[in-house]
């Protein structure tokens, strides 16, 4: 794993509709198998996320949640074997197929059931790192 620069991030979390989003710190962890954690350069502002936040939709994590997926950054750290990514400029894709399943292998990852969604089923990129 490459160094991260830093042991500590920020995010701004959800945690009621219609309320102002909380700054919390939150601790970078060594990344797991097949991870990376992003450095967010960027984080759009999305009809997804106002869905959220005013609109009264429910994120599939539940609350508190970090919202945000589109997200560009560069990659500081990752699992072992994946080291050559660190501090390329990345764009997180806003929904990630699980590679695995029938859909997925026949090359439909749009339809896969197990599909995860930064700021949505995970932390997203309203924050100063994302892991990916």
């Amino acid at each position: 794993m490459a160094a991260l620069l830093a042991t500590s991030g920020v995010r701004w979390e959800m945690r009621a509709g219609g309320k102002p989003l909380v700054k919390t710190e939150f601790e970078l962890a060594p990344p797991g198998p097949g991870q990376a954690w992003v450095r967010v350069a960027g984080c759009g502002v999305c009809h997804t996320d106002l869905g959220f936040l005013y609109g009264g939709v429910q994120p599939r994590a539940g609350l508190p949640l970090t919202l945000g997926h589109e997200i560009s950054g560069v990659v500081v750290a990752t699992a072992p074997g994946w080291e050559r990514l660190v501090e390329r400029a990345v764009i997180v894709p806003a929904v990630t197929p699980c590679g695995e399943c029938a859909a997925c292998e026949a090359g439909h990852g749009t339809i896969c059931a197990r599909q995860v969604m930064p700021g949505n089923d995970l932390p997203g990129g309203f924050a100063s790192h994302v892991l990916v």
